[in-house]
């Protein structure tokens, strides 16, 4: 039922477009036929004469006598409805226009975009009268720059109307109206809430049309692996909202799940701000449409201007990158207009330049980003996986949440196997408390999610039974470990190379856990890349990394890193090679490099490593004492015999054996290890006769 102020709305654009006719428009007959038809409904004052269908004529229209006759009623119903006091809907209109700058004209407009949308008496007076327009191209609405609906019923000239609607004038400006390129009008979405939130007309228009963040799960402190830019970024916006500033745009960049949202949030509380976010569902709870995300981006950022206590976020950047969506792109595209497709960037780019909020945005690579939109960022932050551990505190304390019994190794070993995000380790828990099961669970369920998400880590110590003892180098491994652990310099780099299963990750790990670093190992798949230039960006994004996290960087198989580029055969050979060498003098903490084949290496390493080890296999005595190492028996007579053992070989003998429960059988063992010995190509032979 329509309430006191809406029939004076009715009233007033229904007076105000029979003015603007004469009887003989195709638009009067119409607006004739809609009052007879609803005269009932709208129930205007009781001295309005009641207009019959039968002075009507669908081909020929009204009479110019009942014309004005039924123009004077209408001027007397508005009259009459004029006293009515604004509903909450209108009053909260006015609340928004006042912290827009919005003059009452304009706030006609947008009442009138508004009451089309969530009104469905306003809507169909609108459609049935002036509907025609739109009939011929159906995709076309009656509230359309070129129909003549809305200078009609709001009583306006065609000229006035263009100028509230210019892409300069508040409407526009604000995102509170958008003009589509075929010129038709519509209100911001979320501009529904006006009619539709339940509470009085004296709500605070930011809290009613922002969406406020929630809270995080997370601490300040599960930040501390970025403790350096976090405290940077946080001295910015505590400048920026005791300044006014404009133009403060910070970048938050990442893989999905490396914490980006959450960062925001907690950044947000600790700078005792409210966080409003731009665009992250409409208001039926669905994805919004780009050009809605753009709209309510602008929309955000006037409604907060001149507020020191609340940030703005804009999510998934990506979203308004070339391509996205049609007529609209933040980052090189074209901003499609009424006007056609000029000064799209400018208009972009002033909209950061100008932003009156501190906004903080988001997206998985910041390399899809034009360099014209980097430069307008006062800060770019990429948020890597957090540090074992800061893992292991997050870790500890959702078990906790989550009422599963867990100690702090168990959370600690977790934060050790699995390089997982804060909200994989809430997924993982949640999901184990709902099936009333322990850290077993938790475990399964993360791996589970590993395999996907690519999170599981590879063993961060040495193997369980290693011993310097049985290496094989013509550095001695001992000696090298207590004077780099005791001189106290970190910056160095180590190039170790040999056949498979001499040691050489296990010797870069053991010497990482004496130094007190975590390992950052980066795999050749990790690294190499199909795309120009990406394998390039990849290797100094590693060297950033350990840098970053203080890690010991760590490249296997650097053999295809580092080939030797006299026998390249494309540009990109080369260029990668020369990334590799370019980081590898400048890095300020300790990396090694593993490779089986030293020979492939480009010259050009050698004097890059401060410390080069070649390992070899075991020697006979090694070998015995491997031997009683791994399976605590006397060494058979034909172990020396066996040229090429490696500790990994004894290693993967001794798995073997557990499974065929055969540990306590020398002889089976020692054909054990001849097996491996033999299945290893241009493996080293004895010289001599064998036993």
């Amino acid at each position: 039922m329509l309430n006191a102020y809406e029939r004076r709305l009715i009233a007033f654009y229904l007076a105000n477009a029979a003015s603007s006719l004469r009887h003989q428009d195709h638009e009067a007959s119409e607006l004739a036929e809609w009052m007879t038809a609803r005269e009932n409904r709208v129930a205007f004052g009781s001295k309005r004469k009641r207009l019959h269908r039968r002075n009507i004529d669908p081909d020929e229209g009204i009479s110019d006598r009942k014309w004005r006759s039924l123009q004077d009623t209408l001027r007397d119903e508005f009259s009459a409805a004029k006293k009515a006091r604004y509903d909450r809907t209108a009053r909260r209109l006015r609340r928004l226009g006042r912290a827009t700058g919005l003059r009452r004209t304009e706030v006609e407009i947008l009442e009138l975009l508004l009451r089309y949308r969530t009104q469905p008496i306003i809507e169909s007076m609108i459609d049935d009268i002036f509907g025609h327009f739109s009939r011929p191209v159906r995709s076309v609405s009656p509230l359309n720059l070129r129909s003549p609906a809305l200078p009609a019923l709001l009583g306006l000239s065609a000229n006035a109307l263009q100028r509230c609607l210019r892409n300069d004038a508040p409407l526009v400006r604000t995102g509170l109206v958008a003009i589509d390129s075929d010129g038709d009008l519509n209100s911001a979405t979320r501009l529904n809430r006006l009619a539709t939130a339940p509470g009085g007309a004296d709500l605070d228009v930011n809290r009613l049309l922002l969406d406020a963040a929630p809270r995080s799960d997370l601490e300040w402190s599960d930040f501390d692996h970025l403790a350096r830019d976090r405290d940077h970024i946080e001295r910015i916006l505590t400048g920026a909202l005791k300044s006014g500033a404009s133009g403060v745009n910070i970048l938050l960049y990442g893989p999905p799940g490396a914490g980006k949202t959450e960062f925001c949030k907690v950044l947000a509380e600790r700078l005792g701000v409210s966080l409003f976010s731009a665009g992250e569902a409409d208001d039926e709870g669905g994805e919004p449409l780009r050009s809605e995300r753009v709209q309510e981006l602008r929309l955000a950022q006037r409604l907060l201007a001149g507020n020191r206590g609340a940030l703005l976020l804009f999510d998934e950047m990506e979203d308004l990158l070339p391509g996205s969506f049609p007529g609209s792109s933040l980052f090189g595209g074209s901003f499609r207009s009424r006007y056609g497709d000029g000064g799209s960037k400018v208009f972009m780019h002033r909209l950061l330049e100008a932003a009156p909020t501190p906004t903080l945005w988001t997206m998985n690579d910041a390399g899809q980003a034009s360099e014209a939109i980097l430069r307008r960022m006062m800060f770019a932050l990429e948020l890597r996986r957090p540090t074992p551990g800061v893992r292991a505190r997050i870790w500890a304390r959702q078990l906790g949440q989550h009422g599963i019994e867990a100690g702090a190794d168990e959370a600690l070993s977790l934060a050790r196997e699995f390089e997982a995000t804060p909200g994989v380790a809430a997924g993982a828990t949640a999901a184990a408390r709902l099936g009333g099961g322990g850290v077993a669970e938790v475990r399964h369920g993360v791996r589970s999610l590993s395999r996907v998400l690519g999170c599981e880590r590879p063993p961060q110590g040495p193997p369980a039974r290693f011993d310097l003892a049985l290496l094989r180098a013509d550095t001695d491994p001992a000696t090298l470990v207590e004077r780099l652990v005791h001189g106290g310099e970190r910056r160095f780099s180590l190039c170790l190379e040999g056949p498979p299963g001499t040691g050489k990750s296990a010797f870069v790990r053991y010497l990482a856990e004496h130094l007190g670093l975590e390992v950052l190992q980066k795999r050749t798949s990790d690294l190499l890349s199909p795309w120009v230039g990406m394998t390039e960006r990849q290797i100094a994004a590693a060297f950033a990394e350990a840098r970053d996290t203080e890690s010991f960087l760590v490249f296997d198989e650097a053999d295809s890193l580092l080939a030797d580029r006299r026998f390249s055969k494309q540009s990109w050979e080369v260029s990668q090679v020369n990334e590799m060498l370019a980081w590898m003098e400048s890095h300020p903490l300790p990396f090694a490099c593993t490779t089986n084949f030293g020979e492939h290496l480009d010259p050009a390493t050698l004097r890059r490593f401060v410390f080069k080890i070649r390992l070899d296999y075991l020697a006979p005595e090694q070998g015995e004492a491997a031997f009683r190492g791994y399976f605590a028996l006397t060494p058979p007579a034909g172990l020396a015999s066996l040229g090429g053992l490696t500790p990994g070989d004894f290693a993967v003998v001794r798995r073997k054996a557990e499974l065929l429960g055969q540990l306590d059988e020398p002889e089976v063992l020692l054909a054990l290890l001849r097996a491996e010995c033999e299945a290893k190509p241009g493996r080293p032979r004895p010289i001599g006769f064998r036993p």
